[in-house]
């Protein structure tokens, strides 16, 4: 959004204001400020008058004029062919520099002294508004000759260009910008003078008709001029150069100005196009698009808010035309500009489809001060109208609310004045502390009270807030989801660490092969109804069939070791889902090096379950069975982590290792939620010593050690923080008994133990396992 100063200044009193201080206010209000631009007329420039215009003696397309400066006459060859006698001119004096490094100096032009030039408005540094010299007029206020353009306050301008956000668009306009200003600067806006409407004008009503013939979404008023001439406003057409808004002829002139300055869109029409006689009638309805539509007798003169049909335009001819100003509410408009984007769009549909004006009557009064001068203008009295209800907004909040959201205690009055300075009817319940506020019409991006707190902290600005550290906790990232992630990335990292190649496989298994192993599969009446092969018939229960399948295979292909592990989905009976990881280690123990002389040991339980340890932590193995045939009945163990069984791991029976063509095989299939997360958590050390004892305990033959190491702990000694079996020795001696031997480590976190504490707690050690086991000294 293009405005000037001194443009602005007509709706709102800045005069006092610098140019510096007016960016300033505009950054802070939210008006983000893009450029500045200044435009200051050359010295030596001054008001001249045509007196006479004669034509060059020695070229047709030169005038010799002689123009009045201020009681002398300058005598000046100009080229512009709009030049005439009596006209106001700038003119360029001798010793003048102008804004395209051109320095004025007498010369003779074909012959005939020029003391002098006539300017156009590109040549003093301003747009472009014809194609010849700029013709003054009292629009720029009382002129006289000799008068400095550099004196005249109108032509001497600061262009500020304005960095809108999308949803402001009721500052697309000079009064809507002035309207923010008056709320920061505490300044009224100026009001426009009344103007009496001629009793003894022709009513609208004699020629113009208003039809609506749907329900339609738009707003309009329509009134009815005749002219015959058209002064040139050089005001009007400097103006609109500046902002960068375009007209084609003298009317769109005035009216592409009102609808700048004010916000109301505005059409004008060729009153011939609607007439049948002395009569014309505007009928409006919707289009096939959706659009709200103005027809005339031909068709479709335009799409509101959107595109006019340039057949509907008006010409320069002197007659009667129909001026039309319409709204329409900007989701609307914005929704049909989105279905239909092969019509091609005019600049109305940019301000509607951000929120035009709505108040149809101000933007009427407005274009009739600015007809007010025209002579060659008749208005028809009255108007023909059709307003539709506009959906009045209404926000009520608290006080409280309003000071926790904004995170400072604000003045209630000074909020209560600025927000109606902006045209918010605001209304303060002193026993409720409540604001009651409706929102003005043209303010369509206000909806709610952080809406309404935003207003107040834009006009009060955001740096006379006092900044405040926000304080919030920030809730846990952990959830099941990332917890399952984070423990399969470790296990997987572990694993390949340890040796392992991962596996991946169907989630469908052969329910032969299941059955032949004794394999528990899923109930038959819930299975797969559609496999996608004979082989992929049901859905797995273990993940052991496939793992052993690619076993197969990689020994097949020469690898004499091959260790493999898998994390994936199974099924149960009742088809409920559940995630299992499995490693297996097949065949070799080690590969081939100098230190085992080329003798290869095949793998152990044993080594198979240091290599799991190394991927799992501590564990423990209790004596199992299992009811499948796939795993040797003697090399079965359930795996226990914190005292409860999280899965197995056993070696595959010797006649599937036969079927499969493998070697020894071991296999340990997990339950994966039930495995414990990998925390490492910090505890505190013992500053002091240890000391170790090793005992030689007599224990039967077919007593397992997991009864010894429970009747150990249950001696609850805090000093006893470790202990474990290092040596199991067998006798004829010693009959049924064998000699275990378990080394026992003691510490005390705040002294060094004596050997009698020791001594102590090894004596308290026997007597609960002869009491209890029968477990004696060697």
């Amino acid at each position: 959004m293009i405005i000037t100063k001194q443009w602005l200044n007509e709706w709102i009193d800045i005069s006092g204001v610098s140019v510096k201080r007016l960016c300033e206010v505009f950054n802070s209000i939210g008006l983000e400020v893009d450029s500045l631009t200044s435009y200051k007329m050359p010295k030596h420039v001054v008001v001249g008058k045509v007196e006479e215009k004669d034509p060059h003696p020695d070229a047709d397309k030169l005038s010799v004029c002689q123009v009045n400066i201020g009681g002398k006459i300058q005598q000046i060859v100009c080229g512009a062919k709009n030049v005439a006698k009596g006209q106001l001119v700038p003119v360029a004096l001798s010793g003048a520099k102008l804004p395209n490094g051109l320095e004025i100096k007498p010369t003779k032009l074909r012959g005939v002294q020029s003391n002098g030039m006539i300017c156009s408005s590109s040549e003093l540094g301003l747009p472009k508004i014809n194609d010849g010299i700029m013709v003054l007029d009292e629009s720029l206020g009382k002129l006289k000759l000799g008068m400095e353009l550099a004196n005249i306050e109108k032509l001497n301008d600061d262009v500020i260009d304005l960095e809108l956000t999308a949803n402001r668009g009721d500052c697309l306009s000079i009064h809507g910008v002035a309207r923010d200003l008056s709320a920061y600067l505490g300044k009224n806006l100026k009001e426009l003078p009344h103007i009496e409407e001629d009793e003894h004008l022709l009513g609208i009503g004699r020629i113009l008709s208003l039809q609506i013939e749907d329900r339609v979404d738009s707003s309009f008023v329509y009134k009815a001029l005749e002219y015959s001439s058209f002064k040139e406003n050089v005001l009007m057409q400097i103006r609109l150069g500046l902002v960068e808004f375009e007209y084609k002829n003298p009317i769109e002139c005035f009216l592409n100005y009102t609808t700048y300055s004010t916000g109301v869109l505005f059409r004008a029409y060729d009153f011939d196009l609607f007439a049948k006689g002395e009569k014309a009638e505007v009928v409006v309805k919707k289009t096939k698009e959706g659009f709200d539509g103005v027809f005339d007798l031909d068709g479709l003169a335009s799409y509101v808010g959107y595109k006019q049909d340039k057949c509907s335009k008006i010409t320069n001819k002197p007659k009667r035309f129909i001026i039309e100003a319409s709204y329409v509410r900007p989701e609307i408009i914005s929704r049909l500009g989105m279905k239909n984007k092969k019509i091609n769009s005019d600049f109305h549909y940019y301000r509607s489809s951000r929120g035009s004006e709505p108040d149809l009557e101000f933007g009427m009064k407005c274009l009739r001060y600015v007809l007010k001068e025209e002579d060659g203008i008749s208005l028809y009295g009255g108007s023909q109208k059709h307003l539709c209800d506009l959906k009045e907004k209404s926000i009520s909040f608290s006080l409280d609310s309003a000071v926790a959201l904004i995170g400072e205690k604000i003045d209630k009055n000074k909020s209560i004045n600025l927000l109606k300075a902006l045209g918010f009817d605001v209304t303060f319940n002193t026993d409720q502390d409540m604001f009651y506020i409706k929102v003005p019409p043209y303010r369509h991006d206000v909806s709610d009270m952080q809406d309404i707190c935003e207003e107040i902290v834009r006009i009060i600005g955001i740096d006379n807030i006092t900044p405040k550290s926000y304080k919030f906790a920030e809730k846990s990232r952990e959830n099941k989801a990332y917890l399952d992630f984070k423990k399969r990335y470790d296990l997987r990292q572990k694993s390949v660490g340890a040796g392992f190649f991962e596996s991946i496989s169907y989630v469908f298994d052969d329910k032969a092969k299941m059955d032949k192993y004794s394999i528990q599969a899923v109930d038959s009446k819930i299975d797969i109804a559609n496999p996608i092969t004979n082989e992929l018939n049901t859905l797995r229960s273990t993940l052991c069939l496939h793992l052993l399948d690619a076993v197969s295979l990689n020994v097949k292909n020469s690898m004499q070791n091959v260790c493999l592990f898998e994390i994936g989905k199974v099924f149960n009976q009742k088809r409920e889902e559940s995630t299992k990881i499995a490693w297996v280690m097949s065949g070799q123990n080690e590969g081939l090096r100098v230190e085992n002389h080329g003798k290869l040991p095949l793998v152990s339980l044993e080594r198979f379950a240091y290599k799991i340890s190394s991927i799992l932590g501590k564990f423990s193995l209790e004596a199992g069975k299992s009811d499948s045939k796939l795993f040797s009945p003697y090399e079965y163990a359930n795996v226990l982590i914190d005292g409860k069984v999280v899965g197995f791991m056993a070696r595959v029976h010797a006649k599937v290792e036969d079927e499969y063509g493998i070697l020894n095989t071991y296999i340990c299939e997990l339950d994966f939620d039930k495995l414990p997360r990998d925390e490492k958590i910090a505890k505190a050390y013992s500053k002091f010593p240890s000391s170790s004892r090793e005992l030689s305990l007599l224990v039967p033959q077919d007593m397992q050690y997991k009864k010894v190491k429970e009747c150990i702990d249950a001696v609850k000694e805090k000093n006893l923080i470790k202990f474990f079996p290092i040596d199991r020795f067998e006798s004829d001696d010693l009959g049924d008994n064998v000699s275990l031997s378990v080394k026992f480590i003691f510490q005390d976190d705040k002294q060094t133990l004596e050997d009698e504490q020791v001594n102590k707690i090894i004596d308290l050690i026997l007597k609960n396992l002869d009491a209890k086991l029968g477990i004696k000294l060697r």
